[in-house]
């Protein structure tokens, strides 16, 4: 997870608020269609932060995060973690408990950070088949479903992670979202979220949406831009650029690239899509930048990521690039300490999109 933050920080404009028929909606941006872009947020360093400052450590924030105790039935283990069974071998981030417990986690971060919403997108009463692609531990589908308990919501994914008693409109199933969609109805809604480490052809599974989406129907998108960015240049044998450029190379090398969000709205464009609305947000991987929901939002961003280097970064560093268990521990206790280190100005650049499926 990267990319979250607050679409109302300076340099972010704001939607327009109040309710929007679909059909307004359609015509809002005139024939041409071109996307509505919301320049990203600007960060500034704050020289005088210390990390025993009033805002508080990331592992007490972490703290306060529920556990999750969904089975997993059915799964492949290794280097001490567990990983899906079900087309073994195409998802690198393993799926057990430490795994879901995280991803909850993210789950919150992505939320305070669009003011508490659980979608951008226009949706009004006629929402009513809902699409969750790689929803993972499913909360935001069950959110969703209790939030709107007039829809229909459908949770797909290929680890069965979800917990067994759900709200009555509320579905999960094993599925992957690289083969070919047969759903039987269409959907109002499709929502895809933190895929970037997921995809070979991220086009090919756009479009699969796309085609699945009533006429009208909404498609929303979350991801980091990756690789990290610096403000300033990291110092010489920065572990965190150690990493980061391995990652990226290890991913490559699996034909699921890390680098493709910033390709998103090109895309959409490409298929079609009208009423394109893209955010870009930027978050520190630590507290270095000035003020307080700037810091706050990068302690949690950091809870999330040295929650979940290890889930990163495993699998493809022993199977993609042979590195031995131990040698991927050891860089990521320095990365770890790189991601805490004020004078190391990293952040996260993610983008936030909407867009509508024209009417026929």
């Amino acid at each position: 997870m990267a990319g979250v933050g607050d679409g109302s920080r300076d340099g972010i404009s704001e939607q327009p608020d109040g309710e929007h028929s679909r059909e307004a909606e359609d015509t809002t941006m005139g024939e041409a269609h071109e996307p509505q872009l919301f320049e990203l947020n600007a960060l500034e360093v704050d020289t005088t932060w210390e990390r025993d400052s009033a805002i508080g450590s990331a592992s007490s924030i972490h703290s306060s995060t529920r556990s999750v105790t969904s089975s997993i039935y059915d799964h492949v283990i290794e280097n001490g973690r567990t990983y899906h069974r079900y087309k073994e071998g195409k998802y690198m981030l393993p799926n057990d408990e430490t795994e879901q417990d995280r991803l909850d986690f993210q789950h919150r971060i992505y939320t305070l950070a669009n003011d508490g919403k659980l979608v951008n997108a226009p949706i009004d009463e006629r929402c009513h088949n809902v699409l969750d692609v790689a929803c993972g531990t499913g909360i935001w589908a069950i959110e969703f479903g209790q939030q709107y308990p007039g829809t229909s919501v459908l949770g797909i994914d290929l680890s069965p992670i979800q917990p067994p008693y759900v709200p009555p409109n509320v579905d999960f199933e094993i599925f992957d979202a690289e083969d070919e969609w047969c759903f039987s109805q269409k959907f109002d809604l499709i929502h895809i979220r933190a895929v970037v480490t997921c995809f070979k052809d991220p086009r090919a599974v756009f479009a699969e949406a796309y085609r699945s989406l009533a006429p009208g129907g909404w498609l929303e998108l979350r991801d980091p831009i990756m690789p990290f960015q610096f403000l300033t240049p990291p110092p010489p044998g920065c572990a965190l650029k150690e990493w980061a450029d391995n990652i990226i190379k290890a991913a490559t090398m699996t034909g699921r690239r890390w680098t493709n969000a910033v390709y998103y709205t090109q895309w959409l464009q490409e298929l079609g899509c009208v009423n394109i609305v893209e955010k870009r947000e930027a978050v520190g991987l630590n507290p270095w930048p000035k003020g307080a929901r700037n810091k706050e939002m990068a302690l949690l961003l950091q809870t999330d990521m040295v929650n979940g280097l290890e889930s990163m970064s495993m699998a493809l560093f022993t199977r993609i690039l042979g590195w031995e268990p131990d040698r991927v521990r050891e860089l990521l206790v320095r990365v770890e300490a790189d991601m805490k280190n004020p004078k190391i100005h990293s952040y996260s650049e993610g983008v936030h999109i909407h867009a509508q499926k024209p009417y026929e």
